[in-house]
């Protein structure tokens, strides 16, 4: 695995030459690397073609941003408002008309809805799991996890990230990463949150991760990156050339495993493109305000740095925060690990859900997001960038005691932009109160074919677990009337 990592001040000095090799020696060792070398052997590196009939948006997307709001989104609150239904599953806020006719959102995401013309809604996703742990699992890989449940910590088992089988099928030139997470690992008090990693694939496939925790952090300047001033091209080839003659064996899952991440370690060391990606201080101070000065806004700017770098996927996790003003739901410093949107309320450490959501959450959310794609389409970005706004699931209709709402997977929103899909429209719907499909249920394995047909994969290719069993990189269909 491959890690930028530290307090504050680390991340803004990066890692040294002894720390990029460490995390190669980290890895390999890892007790989770218990899948065999053949997974990688047998694995097909090239997808099979769709047929001319579902052409359509294949192959658009040359990146994809992936915005994932830990906690769970509520849909009754966000994206598809229910005015009519009774007292205590409405809700406080209003839906209030976009730049789309016929198309209303909430009150509090008012730049976003002046660019309803560049999104796309699906209101009618499903899978009817309540846990963080194997829903997001459910989400960040379009697969069922091993188990259920709130409590499923990472595996070697997983099924692998959408970043991770991108890595393995159809790899960044390189120089460039092809799959960057940030700015943090999500985690409840229970355990880190699965699907974030490479799973059966083996570690060697993990995103680059760039872990700043719960400090804020501004700016992601690499200095690990860099060659060392004392260390020329021929000199650095001798090292290489060392390594390699210190007897590790490439057959092993270890020795395989190592090779992989030593050679993604060098592959990035020193390279240009890829370091100076990472500089937000390149940006103007104008365009840096517009994002937001704090994690979440630097982080999408980040990310739309990355894009036009030619990184094919960068997730961005909404980060966990301490303090009140960073958008942590109850703002009490012992709530280190309380995923930011999930508003049950004050009985379970946080905030009630109309308040959090209005005074931090969609604010920020707002903010960042419509710069993000004025920023994309100003570039000539927008046509060839998938940008997903998703979360594990969404929010119980009814409201509790608390003033929240509870967890709810039965039905829940998320919303589309960018690589050709056709923005201005709402695909599917849910029932009157919110609670259940109404109409074109969206599963997450559609929803990952749906990524991985933008990103030109195609969604029936073969990847193949420790025992080289089989599975299909999607088990769903593309949603194409998106691009319709």
């Amino acid at each position: 695995m491959l890690w930028i990592t530290g307090t504050p001040t680390d991340l803004r000095q990066g890692l040294t030459r002894r720390d990029w090799l460490r995390v190669g020696f980290a890895g390999a060792l890892s007790p989770l690397f218990t899948n065999s070398v053949r997974a990688q052997q047998v694995s097909p590196l090239t997808p099979t073609p769709l047929p001319r009939e579902r052409e359509n948006g294949f192959g658009q997307a040359k990146s994809c941003i992936l915005i994932y709001l830990f906690g769970g989104v509520s849909q009754l609150d966000v994206w598809d408002l229910k005015p009519e239904a009774p007292d205590g599953i409405r809700g406080e806020f209003r839906p209030v008309s976009t730049s789309v006719p016929g198309i209303q959102i909430t009150e509090h995401l008012p730049r976003l809805g002046q660019r309803m013309e560049h999104l796309a809604i699906i209101r009618s996703m499903s899978h009817g799991d309540n846990s963080h742990g194997s829903s997001a699992h459910r989400m960040l890989t379009g697969h069922a996890p091993r188990i259920a449940g709130e409590v499923v910590p990472p595996s070697a088992e997983d099924f692998p990230h959408f970043g991770s089988a991108l890595t393995h099928l159809r790899p960044a030139p390189r120089g460039v990463p092809t799959s960057v997470s940030l700015p943090w690992t999500i985690a409840t008090s229970s355990s880190v949150q699965p699907g974030q990693g490479a799973g059966f694939l083996g570690r060697g496939y993990d995103p680059l991760r760039l872990h700043q925790g719960l400090a804020e952090v501004l700016d992601f300047t690499p200095d690990g990156l860099l060659m060392p001033a004392d260390v020329n091209p021929a000199r650095m080839r001798q090292r290489q050339q060392l390594r390699e003659r210190l007897g590790l064996d490439p057959v092993s899952r270890p020795g395989y495993e190592m090779d992989r991440l030593y050679d993604r370690a060098f592959s990035l060391l020193g390279a240009a493109q890829a370091v100076r990606a990472f500089k937000l201080s390149e940006e103007g101070p104008r365009l840096r305000e517009r994002y937001g000065m704090n994690t979440f806004g630097q982080s999408l700017l980040l990310a739309r740095r990355l894009a036009e770098a030619g990184v094919p996927l960068i997730t961005v996790y909404w980060p966990a925060r301490r303090e009140p003003e960073a958008f942590n739901n109850a703002g009490r410093l012992e709530d280190v690990a309380v995923p930011p949107w999930d508003t049950h309320g004050l009985n379970v450490g946080n905030s009630p859900n109309f308040p959090m959501q209005k005074d931090r959450l969609l604010p920020a959310l707002d903010q960042s997001s419509s710069a993000l794609l004025d920023d994309l389409q100003a570039r000539g970005l927008l046509d060839q960038t998938l940008v997903v706004w998703m979360s594990e699931f969404g929010r119980t209709p009814r409201i509790n005691p608390q003033a929240g709402r509870d967890h709810w997977g039965p039905v829940f929103s998320i919303a589309l932009s960018g690589a050709g899909i056709r923005g201005g429209q709402v695909y599917g719907a849910s029932d009157r109160h919110g609670s259940q499909p109404a109409d074109r249920l969206v599963s997450p394995g559609d929803f990952a074919a749906t990524l991985y047909h933008s990103l030109g994969l195609d969604p029936n290719t073969e990847i193949v677990d420790a025992l080289a069993r089989p599975h299909r990189l999607a088990n769903g269909r593309p949603v194409e009337a998106l691009w319709q």
